[in-house]
C-alpha cells in the first residue's frame, strides 16, 4: 500500500538553541499517523560540543550533515531534497533558510516553509538583503510574534497573507520527564539562587546580568548566580570577558559557571528566580519554560512579548531594556515571590499542524 503520510524534511543546526529546539518540537507534535518527519542536523566545522541529539527521540530518522563550507552545504541540501522528495521542507534559521530557498524553483511539488527566528533590526544589512531577495520564495513564513510579522511586511514586499504568527509551543512532556529525573542542583547554603540559561554571546547580555547581580549583592549578600550554557567554541571570548567582570566585582564565590547541561530544567525548576538579561530575542523559550515550571522571572523587556507575559508581582518583574539598575530591582523583588503560576500556554498541536496543511 502506498504511504499516505506526508513527508517533512527538517533542516537544523546541531547546537542546542531555541530555534533548533523549536524545529524538533514542531516535528514531534505532528501526528505520526499523518506525517513522516526526518531531521537533518548541520554540523558546522567549529561547532560547540553539545548535541541536539539529546532532544530528538530515537524513533525519528536523523541524518547528520558535515559540510566543508557554505557551497558544500548548498550542494548537500540540494541532494537531500532531491533524494527524499518531501512534501514539505522546513527550517528555523536564516543560515539554512537562505540556502534552502535557492532551490525552490527546482522542486515545484515541495512546499517550502521557514520560520523567522528574530526581529528585522537584529539582522545585519547583508542578512536583510538576503531576506528581501529569498524569503518571498517560501510558501509560508512563520513569525513568532505579531510585531515580527509587521516588521517583515514593512521592510520587504512579502505579502502579509504569506506570513503566519505562531507563538512557540512548550515541550511539556519532555520538561516534566526531565524534572522528575533530576534532583535539586543547588546547595543547601541559605542563599537565594538566581539562574540564567543561554550561550555566551553578546545577545544574551550576561555582562549586563553580572552588573545587575553585583548591585543586588551589595544590598543583599545572601544571593548567588548560576549561568547555564556552553562557553567554549564561538562563545569563548564573551565568556572570558564576563569572568573578568565577575573578578573585578570580587564576587567569584557567588557567580557559578556550570557549562552546557543536557538537562537545564532542574536548574530552572529549583531556582528562586530565572533572569533574562538578553539585549534582544525572537521569542525567549527559556523564559516561558521557567514560568511553566513555576519559577518567578526577572527580565529585560527586550521585546514587547516579554512585557505581555510577565505580570509584575504575579509571575515576576520587568525591567526596561538594558537598564541594569531596574534589573537588579526586578531580581530582588522576584526573589521574594516564591513559586508562581504562568500566564503563557503556548500553541497547541492543531495550530502547528495547520502550517503543514498548505496547498
Amino acid at each position: 500500500m502506498q504511504n499516505s503520510r506526508k513527508k517533512i524534511v527538517m533542516f537544523l543546526q546541531s547546537g542546542v538553541a531555541g530555534a533548533e529546539r523549536m524545529t524538533i518540537l514542531y516535528g514531534k507534535v505532528l501526528p505520526k499517523q499523518r506525517y513522516e518527519v526526518k531531521f537533518y542536523p548541520i554540523v558546522k566545522k567549529h561547532a560547540v560540543k553539545n548535541s541536539i541529539l539529546d532532544f530528538i527521540p530515537q524513533e525519528y530518522s536523523v541524518n547528520m550533515l558535515y559540510p566543508k563550507n557554505s557551497v558544500h552545504l548548498c550542494y548537500m541540501i540540494y541532494k537531500v531534497i532531491g533524494k527524499e522528495k518531501p512534501d514539505y521542507v522546513f527550517s528555523s534559521v536564516l543560515y539554512l533558510s537562505d540556502k534552502i530557498l535557492l532551490f525552490r524553483h527546482r522542486f515545484p511539488e515541495t512546499r517550502f516553509i521557514i520560520r523567522c527566528e528574530n526581529y528585522w533590526y537584529t539582522f545585519s544589512a547583508q542578512q536583510q538583503r538576503l531576506i528581501r531577495l529569498l524569503y518571498g520564495r517560501a510558501d509560508l513564513i512563520v513569525a513568532q510574534t505579531r510585531e515580527m510579522k509587521e516588521e517583515l511586511a514593512e521592510n520587504t514586499k512579502i505579502p502579509s497573507s504569506k506570513v503566519r504568527v505562531l507563538e512557540n509551543p512548550i515541550d511539556k512532556s519532555v520538561i516534566d520527564a526531565l524534572v522528575q529525573q533530576s534532583a535539586n542542583p543547588y546547595p543547601d547554603d541559605g542563599l537565594l539562587h538566581y539562574v540564567a540559561v543561554g550561550r555566551f554571546s553578546y545577545q544574551k547580555g550576561f555582562d549586563l546580568l553580572v552588573d545587575a547581580f553585583a548591585m543586588l549583592h551589595k544590598s543583599n549578600s545572601k544571593v548567588s548566580l548560576y549561568i547555564v550554557g556552553a562557553y567554549d567554541g564561538t562563545g569563548h571570548e564573551n565568556y572570558e570577558s564576563v569572568r573578568e567582570k565577575v573578578a573585578q566585582y570580587g564576587i567569584e564565590d557567588r557567580v557559578h559557571f556550570v557549562g552546557y547541561q543536557s538537562n537545564p530544567y532542574s536548574y530552572l525548576r529549583y531556582a528562586d528566580t530565572f533572569v533574562l538579561s538578553s539585549r534582544w530575542e525572537g521569542l525567549p523559550n527559556v523564559l516561558v519554560e521557567a514560568m511553566y515550571l513555576g519559577t518567578p522571572v526577572a527580565a529585560f523587556t527586550c521585546i514587547p512579548f516579554v512585557g505581555r507575559v510577565i505580570e509584575n508581582g504575579r509571575n515576576g518583574y520587568c525591567a526596561a531594556k538594558g537598564n541594569v539598575h531596574e534589573l537588579a530591582d526586578a531580581m530582588q523583588n522576584a526573589g521574594m515571590m516564591g513559586r508562581c503560576t504562568s500566564s503563557y500556554s503556548g500553541v497547541g498541536v492543531e495550530e502547528v499542524e495547520e502550517i503543514f496543511a498548505i496547498d
